[in-house]
């Protein structure tokens, strides 16, 4: 039998954004969070990732990884079936993220990757020390924080953003002068209602069109 690797009796806090749209806190969900986060960082085959950028590639800021397809540590199998239990839906990934220092960032996006928008659960992990992990409503004004919520997980905190908070409500990781490694696990789900986000995706190419113009990098291909 398997001991616990997640504390399934944490606390949570539901932090209402609006009336359609919440996040859950559970402080300490991993509780061995630091063995964890160095035997991933040790244990798994880490990549930097490109995006290309009106004829560039552009280095992302942070680096992804995967899983194994057996042996992945108890707390990540652990929290994929809790997450199935307390939530009632089938959650996919997780996705890996290590972001290295505080250089290393996401800005405020909505995961439009899923399309359907209107009810979704995205669930986060975090290992590491805590930072900034804003929510800012979508449409707001570029550099506007009088809104912001700022939840700052870390050391195996668990977060759940729900309702619409994908449709409503950007999310992000700001850079700050000084940070320890960090690494993130993403499980989501989508109840594919409603009418589904047609624009592109954070990860989707971006060109000029007909344009000659070549940057200094690569082109593709």
């Amino acid at each position: 039998m398997t001991d616990l690797a997640i504390n399934r009796a944490a606390a949570v806090e539901r932090i209402a954004l609006d009336e359609h749209s919440w996040v859950d806190v559970a402080r300490g969900f991993v509780p061995a969070a630091n063995a964890l986060l160095d035997e991933m960082l040790a244990g798994l085959d880490w990549i930097d990732a490109k995006l290309w950028r009106y004829e560039v590639y552009l280095d992302v800021p942070r680096m992804y990884a995967s899983l194994p397809r057996t042996g992945e540590p108890a707390a990540v199998r652990q929290t994929a079936l809790h997450l199935r239990s307390k939530y009632r839906v089938p959650f996919s990934g997780p996705a890996v993220l290590q972001y290295r220092n505080g250089s290393d960032t996401v800005g405020f996006h909505r995961d439009r990757e899923m399309r359907y928008l209107d009810d979704t659960r995205v669930a986060i992990v975090v290992l590491g020390e805590p930072r900034p992990f804003l929510f800012r409503p979508h449409g707001g004004r570029r550099g506007e924080a009088v809104d912001d919520v700022d939840v700052a997980p870390g050391r195996g905190d668990l977060i759940v953003m729900g309702g619409r908070a994908q449709a409503d409500w950007m999310h992000a990781v700001p850079r700050v002068d000084h940070a320890t490694e960090r690494i993130s696990l993403t499980w989501r789900w989508t109840s594919r209602q409603g009418k589904p986000d047609s624009s592109a995706s954070y990860g989707a190419g971006a060109n000029f069109g007909d344009s000659g113009r070549v940057g200094p990098q690569r082109r593709r291909g």
